[in-house]
């Protein structure tokens, strides 16, 4: 015991003086007016909650998605700790196949979060104007769709409200899906169950009606969703809701009929294994990711030279101090457009083997090898997973890869230095102070404040004790120098 406590508490004593970095570090409430930063366009849609509207950012000018919920709708202070629940789970979430949260903000009349723009709408609508999809198309949807209940899963996240209507595609002309609409979505430790009776009626689970429940009823949902998908119909629906919910505790739904007629053996067996009444039997996220029927799905053409150069830039990738790797974080996380992250996206995909939504040493190995064969050695790779973990996971997250993935001409050009520079000086006087950076970096274990002061005299070149954008420039373009 006595050995323990000690060790705790030199851990905590370690902590206080070092700068933690973590998955939504940048995600804050804004302190000046949200209409001073955004150009607010027009209307993406509306619900009982409020509505979503398009913002420009008015710097860096990159697109959004701004839900704006009414406070004249949020009735208690149960409803309200609901949406900051919502913003608390959203910000935590680092996934290709999630929609991203950049910021939040509160005034008289709304609360705001913004969010990443989807402009081709939800997954529904598509099904509606082309009625199902080809089976290698559902594959795709599907594969994305697992690989995001990976990750949540993995972080004790239950989302309990999977459905096509909260399935948004990235933009037009691609099936790059993005899981949205965190509201009912809840942590939930393993072992323990759940019992309020929420979520969708077609989509909902045998186990949340009888309201004794875990993470595997976001399993079931999954089989709904990827039978309409294949199909273009319900599997249970009575017409009414109480036949309806008759239909799903019994279970009783069908695999034949002329949709289903061209359907492989294998899409048949994955539905009717999320199609299980008894969660314990029915098949995990990771299990219905590793499938046949996902495994042999068609993955996306990436160029050779994309893979080679990819794998240079994280080769190549640069050992930081403290403050580098906070701001490359930031810069990764909060300022790369759709377009710059889409390719990157694909290879991260293809590296990221079990679909967890990072990338292990052993996968990263697996990369390294193929594009470099044995010129690297197994230590030369561990180093590098070293310098790419900014945060000392043991995972390269999402963030994290993009990072060292990209053009560091692209990732660090002067509108992303000037943008990030920027944030870090909120009170734009055009210097940041220890202050500044301990209100952007602050962990949930408080730090001296000294800890700040000393990041700032690693890059202060005149004495200040502040840093100027000149400083700050110095400091980053040097990465491309060394």
């Amino acid at each position: 015991m006595g050995c323990g406590t000690v060790k705790r508490n030199t851990l905590i004593a370690q902590n206080r003086k070092s700068v933690i970095l973590f998955s939504g570090q940048f995600v804050k409430g804004l302190e000046e007016s949200i209409f001073n930063l955004y150009d607010f366009k027009e209307e993406l849609g509306s619900g009982s909650y409020g509505r979503v509207v398009y913002g420009v950012h008015k710097q860096t000018l990159e697109k959004r998605a701004i839900k704006i919920i009414n406070k004249l709708t949020i009735v208690n202070e149960e409803t309200r700790k609901k949406i900051m629940a919502e913003v608390e789970i959203q910000r935590k979430l680092d996934h290709p196949n999630i929609i991203k949260v950049y910021e939040f903000h509160e005034d008289e009349f709304n609360l705001y979060l913004v969010m990443e723009l989807c402009t081709g709408g939800e997954l529904l609508d598509a099904i509606a104007r082309i009625g199902c999809l080809s089976e290698s198309q559902a594959a795709v949807c599907m594969k994305q769709i697992f690989s995001a209940l990976c990750y949540l899963h993995n972080m004790n996240i239950v989302h309990r409200d999977l459905k096509l209507e909260n399935m948004l595609i990235e933009k037009q002309g691609n099936i790059n899906i993005k899981l949205a609409d965190f509201g009912i979505a809840t942590e939930l430790k393993p072992g323990n169950k759940l019992s309020q009776m929420i979520g969708t009626i077609n989509y909902i689970a045998p186990e949340v009606i009888r309201k004794k429940y875990d993470n595997k009823c976001d399993l079931w949902s999954c089989g709904v969703i990827m039978y309409i998908l294949l199909s273009g119909s319900l599997p249970f629906n009575g017409g009414s809701k109480k036949k309806t919910l008759s239909l799903i505790m019994k279970g009783e739904y069908t695999l034949t009929g002329p949709n289903w007629e061209m359907i492989t053996r294998e899409a048949k067996i994955l539905a009717s294994k999320l199609l299980d009444t008894n969660p314990k039997t029915r098949i995990t996220a990771k299990e219905a990711f590793n499938s046949p029927w996902i495994t042999s799905s068609k993955t996306p053409n990436i160029r050779g030279s994309l893979l080679e150069s990819t794998a240079n830039n994280i080769k190549n990738f640069q050992e930081t101090n403290k403050l580098q790797r906070a701001v490359i974080r930031f810069i990764s996380s909060q300022l790369l457009s759709q377009s710059e992250r889409n390719e990157l996206t694909f290879i991260f995909k293809s590296i990221d083997k079990h679909g967890e939504g990072k990338i292990n040493e052993q996968e990263l190995i697996q990369y390294c090898k193929k594009i470099f064969g044995n010129s690297l050695s197994e230590e030369e790779i561990h180093s590098i997973m070293i310098r790419v973990d900014t945060d000392n996971s043991g995972y390269i997250d999402y963030s994290e890869f993009l990072a060292a993935a990209m053009d560091k001409k692209k990732l660090l050009s002067e509108a992303k230095l000037e943008a990030a520079f920027k944030a870090f000086d909120r009170d734009d006087n055009g210097k940041i102070t220890a202050q500044e950076l301990k209100y952007l970096l602050e962990a949930h274990i408080k730090i001296d404040i000294s800890a700040y002061a000393k990041l700032i005299e690693q890059v202060d070149q005149n004495g200040d004790g502040m840093i100027d954008f000149s400083e700050f420039k110095d400091m980053m373009i040097s990465l491309m120098t060394k």
